[in-house]
């Protein structure tokens, strides 16, 4: 089992409500997740900080996650919303924390990533990491792109892949005074989809087995495929 180590932020408003709730889908994660990595993913603990933010999460859920180093994973919660108990009870909780522990594991060795292409295959494999863990086929910021957009974001990520700078908030969010504005989840969707075309074609790959995984190996096997794949669609 993966050492989970639980803390609650409280100071905006008590969670007490939905502690059992949270405590559960803890423990069903740490079984989960801790069944399915390696030895050397499981072998450190990892700080679960939970904290409650009205109005700083995702509209659509009540929720959002963040993982900045190895050891630190937070779930941010806003029970004020209207979408978040249902989103508890559908298990989003559990999914926000699968997804950033595969961060987590993951800055332990090659990082979150500096540039667009890194950070494609990060978070992609995140979230099929969430799939292989929870089930399903994603989130809908796995499938945020219009299918006659596909082909021109594509090629439009296909130019700054390996650019020293990348504009983050643009790329995830939608955040962006550009002339030609990119789809909010552009980047969660595309990094999506690659890992998914990686997977297809390694079919022995499993992202609980990719937590080292470089970025370039994934778009290297991946890229040309998913792009000839849009091209006739």
């Amino acid at each position: 089992m993966l050492d989970l180590r639980l803390h609650f932020l409280e100071a905006d408003g008590s969670l007490a409500p939905w502690r059992e709730t949270i405590l559960d889908d803890v423990r069903t994660t740490a079984e989960r997740v801790g069944g399915s990595v390696s030895a050397s993913d499981r072998s450190a603990p990892v700080d679960v900080l939970v904290e409650r933010r009205p109005g700083d999460t995702i509209p659509e859920l009540g929720l959002s996650g963040a993982c900045y180093r190895r050891g630190l994973v937070t779930v941010t919660l806003d029970p004020d919303n209207p979408n978040f108990e249902t989103s508890l009870v559908r298990g989003e909780f559990r999914k926000t924390l699968t997804h950033e522990l595969h961060h987590s594991f993951r800055h332990a060795t090659c990082g979150y990533g500096l540039r667009l292409g890194e950070v494609l295959v990060t978070e992609g494999l995140a979230d099929a990491f969430d799939a292989e863990i929870n089930g399903g086929d994603g989130n809908p910021w796995n499938h945020a792109i219009p299918a006659q957009d596909w082909l021109g974001l594509i090629e439009r990520a296909e130019l700054e892949l390996w650019a020293d700078g990348y504009n983050h908030g643009a790329w995830f969010f939608g955040w962006s005074g550009q002339d030609n504005p990119l789809p909010r989840w552009a980047g969660y969707s595309i990094g999506y989809h690659l890992v998914k075309t990686y997977l297809a074609a390694n079919p022995q790959a499993r992202p609980s087995q990719m937590t080292a995984t470089p970025a370039p190996e994934v778009i290297g096997r991946a890229w040309a495929h998913l792009k000839a794949r849009l091209a006739t669609a």
